[in-house]
């Protein structure tokens, strides 16, 4: 794509508009064409839904957008139950040794 004033903002605006997040980019521009690489991801960090992927080729265009899979942006395994169940439990203890020192002073 020819590099102009703006380019980057409009690429981000489309993004944005489909709810995308942008995990990475390599932005570059040789002899006054814009070469950026922009990895994706939805807001939930899952791999994108190909309707919006259609979307943006809609507005984009079709000879500029190419769309691979990249594997390390795929969801990580949830690890909400440990870090869940470890705030949990300094809560708890916190509390207890609360309870403690007030118990104490009585």
């Amino acid at each position: 794509t020819e590099d102009r004033v703006g380019l980057l903002s409009d690429i981000t605006r489309i993004f944005r508009e489909n709810s995308l997040c942008i995990k990475r980019a390599e932005i570059s521009t040789e002899n006054g064409k814009a070469k950026d690489t922009f990895y994706v991801t939805d807001v939930t960090g899952s791999p994108v839904d190909p309707k919006i992927i259609d979307s943006i080729r809609r507005q984009i265009g079709d000879t500029v957008l190419q769309v691979k899979h990249n594997s390390s942006l795929s969801p990580k395994p949830p690890q909400g139950t440990k870090i869940g169940f470890l705030l949990g439990s300094f809560f708890k203890a916190r509390s207890f040794q609360n309870f403690k020192l007030i118990r104490s002073y009585s």
